[in-house]
């Protein structure tokens, strides 16, 4: 015989399972909702902007909306809570992570707020300052570093406004040397010694800063080249931010996928379970808690859809790690849908054994009706007056037997029928055989016994006349 829960005992669990559940969906939507927080494709173009404020005002909407759930899951544990209930302890721990998730998701979506676009581009998350943390003064480590820091920009800039200064002098020189260069004059066969000298001397200028402007023109492939790289650099920069923000998704949709797995794993153990119970007890209480995990993996059908969009809004952002998270993708869908023929399974061989064990109540009452019979045909009379009473008795037996006999047949047949393909089919063969067998007995020995109490009664008025 199995233990006997109690109907308290029963409540209690069920209670217990669907605030887990309850903190399993919620957690899993605050985990998938972080990602749109800091997204990867932050640009600084206006159109980009007005699409991502759409984006952030859907998400703001859908917190405001979610949050009517949360305070709802945390009221209930409260009250689980209060009620002291057996698992008050792992109540506690999950009211507590869930606050947490909660805060933090929040306290990142303050953070998106109020940060600019421009400083948003490839920003990756951070926790959000505390303002206890704030008001700290900064350290002296980090007031040198930011006067280090100045004192490089502020000698740039002393190099920048040294080198402007030298190139303007050099640019006049240029366009006033072009212009007399450009003169006509020395087409004129005028005065030609003084205008052969005047040239040779601006030449001879000219060759002279040559190697000055030949600098120039190093500093200006360099500049080339540095820009060049800049943009390379840029462009590195850019790809890794998008790179680290697809990374933080995908840790936290790795999380969603591992914590599905884990109840996938326990909701496959519990339906692969051989025990159908042992009493009738036992098998209604497995029944209900079958219903429950029935509702469970229904109301698991929304994490699994909020797992397949995430999968294809990485594939529409063309995630570096798209395989990967495709691959799991489909192993958890396909897992997911395989529960549905397993839980059709289980509920049909439940289903059962509770027939089974209903027919073996019903076979112990039968027995229990042929013992008692047994019982009364078992006597023997001493006298005249106490075997009359028997031959009667045992008349009654035949009787009522005779009135019994449709009853005990519809138990022995309803066992045959319920006996094709049943896992139980063994022990309820060997059930209706020994009813059968102790009822052909009762009636066999109560023929007997009329005949055996009649032959004793004509024996006793032999003696006594």
């Amino acid at each position: 015989m199995g233990e006997i829960v109690s109907p308290k005992e029963v409540a209690a669990q069920e209670q217990f399972a669907e605030f887990q559940h309850l903190c399993d969906q919620m957690m899993f939507w605050i985990n998938y909702k972080e990602v749109i927080v800091w997204p990867e494709d932050l640009k600084t173009e206006h159109d980009s902007q007005v699409i991502l404020k759409q984006k952030y005002l859907k998400f703001n909407e859908e917190v405001a909306a979610q949050e009517g759930h949360f305070n709802e899951v945390m009221k209930l544990a409260d009250l689980l809570i209060e009620s002291n209930h057996p698992e008050d302890i792992a109540i506690r721990r999950r009211k507590e992570e869930l606050k947490q998730s909660w805060q933090r998701m929040r306290k990142l979506a303050l953070k998106r707020q109020m940060l600019g676009q421009e400083e948003l581009a490839g920003t990756q998350p951070i926790e959000v300052v505390q303002p206890d943390e704030a008001k700290k003064l900064p350290s002296i480590q980090s007031v040198a570093t930011e006067a280090k820091l100045l004192r490089g920009l502020l000698e740039d800039f002393l190099r920048l406004e040294q080198f402007e200064k030298d190139c303007h002098p050099t640019k006049t020189w240029i366009n006033d040397t072009i212009v007399m260069m450009s003169d006509d004059g020395h087409l004129s066969p005028t005065n030609l010694n003084a205008k052969m000298e005047n040239h040779k001397k601006l030449e001879e200028d000219v060759m002279s800063r040559k190697n000055r402007v030949e600098v120039l023109a190093k500093i200006q492939a360099h500049l080339t080249d540095v820009l060049k790289l800049w943009e390379v650099l840029l462009a590195a920069t850019e790809l890794k931010s998008i790179h680290m923000s697809q990374a933080w998704q995908l840790e936290k949709f790795n999380h969603g996928i591992d914590n599905m797995t884990a109840w996938l794993a326990e909701v496959e153990a519990t339906l692969s379970s051989q025990d159908f119970g042992s009493d009738l007890a036992s098998v209604e209480l497995l029944t209900k808690e079958h219903n429950l995990l029935e509702r469970d993996i229904k109301t698991h059908k929304d994490i699994i859809d909020i797992i397949v969009t995430a999968a294809q809004q990485f594939s529409e952002c063309g995630h570096f790690d798209l395989k990967t998270i495709l691959s799991k993708k489909e192993a958890v869908v396909k897992r997911f849908d395989g529960l549905t023929p397993l839980l059709a399974e289980r509920q049909r061989k439940l289903g059962d054994s509770l027939k089974a064990y209903k027919l073996f109540h019903e076979i112990e009452v039968e027995e229990d009706w042929i013992a008692k019979k047994h019982e009364v045909i078992a006597g023997r009379g001493k006298d005249i007056d106490t075997v009359r009473a028997l031959i009667k008795e045992t008349q009654a037996i035949l009787q009522a037997m005779q009135v019994h006999d449709p009853d005990v047949q519809r138990v022995i047949q309803a066992g045959q029928k319920l006996a094709k393909g049943h896992h139980l089919a063994e022990e309820i063969n060997g059930r209706i055989q020994k009813l059968s067998e102790h009822w052909a007995s009762l009636k066999e020995r109560a023929f007997e016994r009329k005949q055996s109490n009649q032959l004793v009664l004509l024996f006793l008025f032999q003696i006594k006349d």
